[in-house]
């Protein structure tokens, strides 16, 4: 092991040597009256000895100045800028530190409570730093503020290594595949209530919180049940399919306008899991089933005193009706539908990769290799998919058929009596009052548009709406037709 020299400017360039004279005390005298001098051997060795025991002080001093047996019990020196100063303070380092405080948070509810009041991301940097130096780690405001995600579309899957499961008021917000496993990331949403006309728009609205920027949750999809023994979801009252472009979100907006539903409209993670057989083949049905209604459930936590939970799919989740009923086999389910002609006007002026790819089902035939080039004839055939799906599992029960003319009114008259769901007059006039506004855009009042989609409608679009769409929207139409007048 190497020797530790002292630096340059603790070292003497003397030592005692040869000629080095040590006298004793004033007056000290030997027998005879001369003046006593100790022998120049015994001289030599007092010399050394005094020599080497103040060096062996300042080695100690050097020795603790370089290394502190616990660096959290110290407090480390910061600049006048509130930087790091000294050896240690090196980017690499600082960005280890915050990571491992970010770790420490994780498992500490007080410092949690802390982190999460502040909404201004200022005044979060400068309270994470004063709670991660107060707790021993060498962090500053530049390093917390470069580990702050801008947004929910900067998460990575390599961010998402495992951490303790999430404390209550916290939502799945996305999963994803590491290997063949299916991760869960988790974000605090406190009493924030979902009242976008999609999840995702909550999702962004929470990442507002700076908390939620540097800290997330991150569990494989086999431990949301774990979670769930301890925070118990709503049990779904109703399941919400669509054509696409026929008023799903005009439903799902108007029961998020009464303050005891809850509602979720179209969240990715459902989206990944009823997707997994894409990444795992191998997958069993009961498995999927198992991981779908642990994370519908996870996402129907009750956080403002909510009693009704509902969900709106996807369009191309028609496709998984198997699957949804698998997972909840009692929960009432409605699909919404609209003339084809309508809804293919629609998707060929702005087309939905919900349409045009598809989970748990191959869309054969598909042409175009983007959304933006999908002709009629492709986009015709997927809608005719959804609409059949819909109309083969109408016979196994469960299910509602409501076309799209019947809206608004079809919520309170066929679909919250099929969900088991009373409707208070406030209550509808909450949801009445939403449904005079765009469904998708709240800021501005609903125009009915089914004059300008049917003569926006080409001859050609007519033909393949009803090569395609003509005989399985009549089946529909005598089904639904059937269920009125029974």
């Amino acid at each position: 092991m190497a020797k530790l020299r002292a630096p340059k400017s603790h070292r003497k360039k003397s030592r005692p040597g040869k000629g080095a004279r040590l006298r004793l005390s004033p007056g000290a005298r030997n027998p005879d009256g001369t003046e006593a001098r100790l022998s120049r051997d015994a001289e030599a060795k007092l010399l050394w000895a005094a020599w080497k025991a103040r060096q062996i002080v300042r080695d100690s001093a050097i020795l603790q100045s370089l290394h502190r047996s616990d660096q959290r019990s110290t407090p480390p020196r910061y600049a006048p800028d509130g930087t790091l100063t000294g050896r240690a303070a090196t980017p690499a380092r600082i960005q280890e530190q915050v990571e491992e405080f970010c770790s420490l948070a994780l498992t500490d509810p007080s410092l949690q409570a802390k982190l999460r009041a502040p909404d201004d991301s200022d005044r979060f940097i400068a309270l994470v730093v004063k709670l991660a130096r107060d707790h021993g780690f060498d962090v500053d405001a530049r390093a917390v503020r470069a580990a702050m995600v801008p947004g929910i579309e900067c998460l990575t899957d390599s961010a998402m290594s495992e951490t303790p499961l999430p404390p209550s008021d916290c939502l799945p917000i996305r999963a994803n595949w590491l290997g063949d496993q299916l991760h869960v990331r988790w974000s605090y949403f406190g009493k924030l209530r979902l009242r976008e006309p999609f999840f995702e728009g909550s999702v962004h609205r929470c990442f507002l919180k700076p908390f939620n920027r540097l800290f997330g949750y991150s569990t494989p999809i086999s431990r949301v049940a774990d979670w769930l023994t301890a925070h118990p979801g709503l049990p779904p009252r109703g399941l919400i399919f669509h054509m696409s472009r026929c008023g799903s979100t005009l439903v799902s907006r108007m029961l998020a306008a009464s303050d005891r539903n809850l509602v979720v409209s179209e969240a990715s993670p459902i989206d990944a899991v009823v997707r997994a057989k894409d990444i795992r083949p191998d997958l069993p049905d009961d498995q999927q089933a198992q991981w779908l209604t642990s994370i519908i459930t996870a996402l129907g936590q009750p956080r403002c005193r909510e009693r009704n939970f509902f969900i709106k799919m996807v369009s191309s989740h028609s496709l998984a009706l198997p699957l949804f009923r698998r997972a909840f086999p009692s929960v009432p389910w409605v699909f919404l539908y609209r003339d084809p002609v309508e809804v293919l006007v629609s998707q060929l002026h702005s087309p939905s990769n919900q349409v045009t790819t598809a989970p748990a089902e191959n869309l054969a035939g598909l042409g175009g290799k983007n959304r933006t080039e999908a002709p009629p004839e492709s986009i015709a055939r997927a809608l005719a998919k959804l609409c059949s799906s819909a109309a083969r599992h109408y016979r196994e029960g469960g299910g509602l058929l409501v076309n799209y003319r019947e809206l608004p009114d079809a919520l309170w008259s066929r679909i919250l009596p099929h969900f088991g769901v009373s409707c208070s007059k406030s209550d509808r006039a909450a949801m009445a009052a939403v449904a005079r506004y765009d469904a998708k855009a709240p800021s501005f009042v609903f125009a009915p548009d089914v004059e300008g989609k049917q003569q926006a409608a080409t001859a050609s679009n007519r033909a393949v709406a009803s090569k395609h769409l003509g005989e399985v929207y009549r089946r529909l139409e005598a089904l639904r037709q059937s269920q009125i007048l029974a």
